[in-house]
C-alpha cells in the first residue's frame, strides 16, 4: 500500500470507538503504525496488542517489513522457555525488556489494559530497571521476587543478564 493507503487505514480505525479495547482495530492500528512511524513510536501499541490478542500480533509481525522486530521475536521463540505458541506472545513486551533495556521509556506509552500477569510483567521490569539504576538494592530484591513469582521463565531470562 502506499502511504495515503496506511494513513487512510489509520483514519478509519481512528474512528471506531474504543478501538485500543479492541483486537481487530488495535491490530489494523498497529500494522498501519508500523508503515508510517515504524517501529520506535509504537512499542507501545505494541504491548498493548500481545496482551489483548497475542495470535493477532503474530500475524503483524509475519506482515511487517519490520526486520528488528521480527528479528527480536525469533529470539524471543528461541529463548523464552514457555514460549510454544501464540499465547506466549502476551509475554514477549516483557522479555523484550531483558534484551533491550533501553526500550522501557517507548513500552511505558502502552495503555493499561486488563492488568494481566504478562502486563503486570512488563511494568513490573520497567520499574525493576528504574530501581537498578538508582542503586536501590532493597525494592530491587522485592521486585525480583514479584518478577519470579509472575513467571518464572521471565525471571530466568532477566537474571541471565545480570
Amino acid at each position: 500500500m502506499q502511504t495515503q493507503q496506511w494513513q487512510a487505514a489509520a483514519d478509519a480505525v481512528a474512528l471506531i470507538e474504543s478501538w485500543r479495547r479492541i483486537p481487530a482495530p488495535l491490530s489494523w492500528m498497529l500494522h498501519a503504525r508500523l508503515q508510517l512511524q515504524g517501529l520506535q513510536a509504537n512499542w507501545g501499541l505494541l504491548a498493548e496488542l500481545a496482551w489483548l490478542a497475542p495470535q493477532r500480533l503474530e500475524r503483524v509481525v509475519q506482515q511487517t517489513a519490520e526486520p528488528i522486530l521480527q528479528a527480536l521475536v525469533r529470539q524471543f521463540e528461541a529463548r523464552f522457555e514457555e514460549a510454544g505458541d501464540a499465547d506466549d506472545l502476551a509475554w514477549f513486551p516483557a522479555w523484550v525488556l531483558t534484551e533491550r533495556p533501553a526500550l522501557a521509556p517507548a513500552l511505558t506509552q502502552a495503555q493499561a489494559s486488563r492488568h494481566t500477569q504478562p502486563e503486570q510483567a512488563m511494568r513490573i521490569m520497567i520499574e525493576l530497571l528504574g530501581l537498578e539504576r538508582q542503586g536501590r538494592q532493597r525494592e530491587v530484591l522485592a521486585h525480583r521476587k514479584t518478577l519470579r513469582g509472575l513467571n518464572g521463565a521471565l525471571y530466568a531470562a532477566y537474571m541471565a543478564t545480570r
